[in-house]
């Protein structure tokens, strides 16, 4: 009753309004057979009821937990409920039929009680296609409803763009004055959380040769040996040594909500020394904001801590429980944030395009794991799928203007 009047969702109000029918099914049967003034036909139908609706809801129990199990209290304790119901609601089943199977056949009734009888049956099955039957137009009515309304936008994938350019490269005697915008619009039909998302610029020297390198000779594994996406080439009049970094940071606030056809913007003004060429990427992780919605608390800054080789910014948020159900059936869970800032250099994304460090994560999994599991795919458990973690990425690139004339 409380996840139906007070779920967060519609499946958790769907969740209550389920149990709450079975066990009115269940404790309904189970005072109708212990009514004396009865048939017996119907007090063991009613006891039959009892024992069906008993199995039916404790076995859907245990699947929910078998689907995502782990060892946590909690969990633990409900799937030995739920295992102990399903035990006992098999045994009483198969003792009512065995009763019922060796129950010795009734002596013939008289001719006015059998017709009696007949009759009240025969209105009570009546009775029952009518129900059926109106039941079962109200679902088919409803079906297209609920598809529409709750289903399709249930499961659309979130859409976000990110858009980032270097607007303008002013010179400033010595050195550069960049400005920069970053743009991450939500082009889908749900709400998105933006887990996370992180800016950078660098400089990068160029060489330029008015005759071109051989064929052959070419960088060709610049592009070929990992994705580097947009940013990277093969350009037989330029040569590009190792960029430098100017300015890291976040592109908007971790956790952000975004409704559809709304976007969050960002400019910024970023001083470096002069180079030929300027680099700004983007990287940002959203999910679903139904699916991945976060407890309330304070803000607190990010823990910087060694996890292995490597030095991390990490910042955990444990996710909202939908229902009373939903917290018995599921595990706690939490999203992981992180930024790899330090590492050995062969872990990093070591390319010619941008510096191995730092980087940007999302990880959703359960609660308790140390901070490596941050870095493993999430293969097993399907959590990330489940809420619908995806990455979007946009680089932007600016040169620096001729010196004015004397």
């Amino acid at each position: 009753m409380m996840d139906l009047y007070r779920g967060l969702d519609l499946g958790a109000k769907g969740d209550g309004c389920l149990l709450l029918v079975s066990s009115v099914v269940i404790v309904g049967g189970s005072s109708t057979a212990r009514r004396s003034r009865l048939l017996p036909v119907w007090r063991r139908r009613a006891d039959l009821a009892a024992g069906l609706g008993a199995a039916v809801v404790s076995a859907w129990i245990v699947f929910r937990l078998q689907s995502n199990f782990v060892v946590q209290p909690v969990l633990v304790m409900t799937a030995t409920v739920a295992l102990s119901e399903l035990l006992l609601a098999g045994f009483l089943l198969w003792g009512d039929v065995r009763d019922r199977s060796q129950q010795p056949s009734a002596e013939p009734e008289p001719p006015e009680t059998a017709s009696d009888e007949a009759q009240a049956r025969s209105t009570v099955r009546a009775g029952l296609v009518g129900a059926g039957g109106t039941l079962l137009a109200g679902v088919l009515a409803l079906l297209p409803l609920w598809f529409t309304a709750h289903y399709m936008p249930s499961h659309d994938s979130p859409v976000v763009q990110v858009s980032s350019s270097i607007e303008s490269v002013d010179r400033r005697g010595d050195h550069a004055e960049l400005t920069v915008e970053i743009t991450i619009e939500n082009k889908g039909k749900t709400p998105v959380t933006l887990l996370t998302s992180l800016y950078e610029i660098t400089g990068t020297e160029r060489g330029y040769s008015q005759e071109p390198e051989p064929l052959k000779g070419l960088p060709f594994r610049d592009v070929t040996d990992r994705n580097y996406g947009s940013a990277a080439r093969v350009n037989p009049y330029n040569w590009f040594p190792d960029p430098k970094q100017i300015q890291v940071g976040p592109a908007a606030d971790d956790y952000a909500w975004i409704g559809p056809d709304e976007e969050v913007k960002t400019t910024l003004i970023a001083q470096a020394p002069l180079f030929p060429l300027y680099r700004i990427t983007v990287d940002a992780g959203v999910a679903r904001a139904d699916r991945v919605e976060v407890e309330d608390g304070p803000t607190s800054a990010r823990k910087l801590e060694k996890c292995d080789s490597l030095r991390i910014a990490e910042d955990r948020r444990p996710l909202v429980h939908r229902g009373v159900f939903d917290q018995l059936t599921e595990s706690d869970r939490e999203v992981v944030t992180f930024w790899v800032v330090d590492g050995p250099s062969d872990f990093g994304d070591i390319s010619p395009w941008w510096a191995p460090f730092p980087w940007n994560g999302a990880s959703i999994q359960h609660a308790g794991h140390a901070c490596d599991h941050a870095f493993k795919p999430d293969d097993q458990d399907g959590l990330e799928e489940t809420a619908m973690v995806g990455w979007s990425s946009s680089v932007g690139e600016a040169g620096l203007p001729p010196e004015p004339s004397s």
